[in-house]
């Protein structure tokens, strides 16, 4: 259904924390943003794995970062066994993109490497530019789903010795049918549905049932946060209205008031 009056737009935004986005969008007025999380983020470290990192920490070349959950839940564990942030000595430092760097800032480290396209590829990619990488040594930290072809890509093509650690799992939510947001949502529909990962757009097609739009309910726009996501989207016989192409609270922003104009 269209819109058929000037009230509010409707956002739904669908990753944990959504307050950066959600203060841009309000911030324009006419805008209710409603957050109904689709993920939720988990610390997932094996201790034993862990130690063994550890032990080698200091002799690494290179640490890349595949998300902003992965330079969070490492530095937890890390200050955990280390209780210096000197223990990681010389290594230099990747991210795939701003977001994870600016987390990695949260640290008070800078990222040696952030790629304009943010993709592990592409970080890789900046990485042989910034140094030769053959034969050093390459810490990886990543989630659960994480794509594993950077770390082939750095191995086949680069020559470098790699490790790689789990530091986080990502959840799919199962959304209560009878609970608030569920049954607006059903009701009313929404004119953007903002969703940030290929596992957010699983978790909202594993919600169908519990989400099926009533007759008389908007029918969304999709934003999505990234190419992975928007492709994402579309194998589910989706269209994409707009595409976000950093995770930036700024850029999303900017996505989702291109669908609404």
């Amino acid at each position: 259904m269209a819109r058929q009056n000037s009230s509010n737009f409707r956002v739904v935004l669908t990753r944990e924390n959504n307050s950066a986005v959600a203060e841009i969008l309000r911030a324009k007025g006419g805008i209710e943003v409603v957050e109904m999380p689709l993920i939720k983020v988990e610390r997932n470290v094996d201790d034993a794995d862990f130690a063994d990192i550890m032990e080698e920490m200091g002799t690494y070349d290179w640490i890349t970062f595949s998300s902003a959950n992965g330079v969070r839940h490492f530095f937890e564990q890390f200050l955990k066994s280390a209780q210096d942030i000197r223990a990681i000595g010389i290594a230099r430092l990747a991210c795939v993109g701003e977001a994870t760097a600016r987390e990695l800032a949260n640290f008070y480290l800078r990222a040696d490497v952030v790629p304009e396209e943010s993709n592990a590829i592409e970080m890789i990619r900046k990485m042989g530019e910034y140094e030769t990488l053959d034969n050093l040594k390459i810490l990886c930290v990543h989630g659960n789903l994480a794509a594993r072809d950077y770390i082939e890509f750095l191995e086949k093509e680069h020559h470098a010795l790699v490790d790689a650690v789990e530091v986080y799992k990502t959840i799919g939510v199962e959304i209560d049918k009878n609970s608030d947001v569920a049954k607006q949502f059903r009701k009313k529909g929404a004119d953007v549905v903002v969703f940030a990962s290929p596992s957010a757009v699983d978790s909202f097609a594993k919600n169908a049932v519990n989400l099926l739009l009533d007759e008389k309910a908007l029918r969304p726009k999709i934003v999505a946060i990234g190419l992975t996501t928007a492709e994402a989207v579309k194998k589910f016989g989706m269209s994409v209205a707009a595409q976000a192409e950093t995770p930036s609270p700024e850029s999303v922003a900017k996505a989702v008031l291109s669908v609404l104009k």
